[in-house]
């Protein structure tokens, strides 16, 4: 079941990356979701446009080298920020003919607790390591923080490099969330643990999809 889920997003999941003179600054990860060449990411990973691009994954070696040395990047342009809910729809510069699957976003909504998910991304890039991971964990909750986000909570601790990736669900295998960061209480509410009590936090979180799908349709006409 996970196999087939790999084998469906694999493609999909790019490092997103500015380029700063000769180099190029890793700044998450995003996926595709739409044909045209729309593709997700957090908002605060292209918190200032100009000069971004996204690199796919290199999947022609079994045990490809740490750091890619050359990239064949692809200009993107972002559409919109949903900064509240930190998501943000960019789109490939270049007319694309790009073959994916449809409708590959799903709800949030209807899978139980226990559901097997699978997170995709670059957990490393920071270090120049450009490998996409795909990860398994279970859906452990969802919970509305403070300011109103919709949140999905699951039992995995994430690399700040997987920020921006899509979480799938095994039921359908549709995009469930976009993955936002290792679910800390005292950075996401405000609040401060009793004293003498240290937070390890081994749970993650992602934004509801919704929030990426309304900024699609927005961007389509619908």
């Amino acid at each position: 079941m996970l196999e087939a889920i790999a084998q469906r997003f694999q493609g999909s999941c790019m490092m997103v990356m500015r380029r700063q003179g000769n180099e190029a600054a890793f700044l998450g990860s995003s996926f595709l979701v739409h044909s045209e060449g729309y593709l997700l990411t957090t908002a605060r990973a292209v918190a200032d446009d100009g000069d971004l691009f996204v690199v796919p994954p290199d999947w022609t070696q079994t045990f490809p080298a740490v750091t890619r040395e050359e990239v064949a990047p692809v200009p993107v342009e972002v559409v919109a920020r949903d900064v509240p809910h930190d998501v943000a729809l960019l789109k490939l510069v270049p007319e694309l003919d790009i073959n994916m699957p449809e409708e590959v976003m799903g709800s949030a909504e209807s899978d139980p607790r226990g559901t097997a998910l699978m997170s995709l991304g670059v957990p490393f890039g920071y270090y120049r390591i450009h490998t996409v991971i795909a990860a398994q964990s279970i859906l452990a909750g969802r919970i509305t923080s403070r300011p109103g986000t919709r949140l999905i909570i699951f039992d995995r601790r994430v690399q700040f490099g997987d920020i921006g990736g899509p979480l799938v669900s095994s039921s359908g295998a549709k995009v469930i969330g976009v993955v936002g960061g290792v679910f800390d209480p005292v950075e996401l509410e405000g609040l401060s643990p009793p004293e003498g009590v240290s937070l390890q936090s081994n749970l993650s979180f992602a934004m509801d999809i919704e929030y990426g799908a309304a900024l699609l349709r927005q961007a389509l006409g619908e």
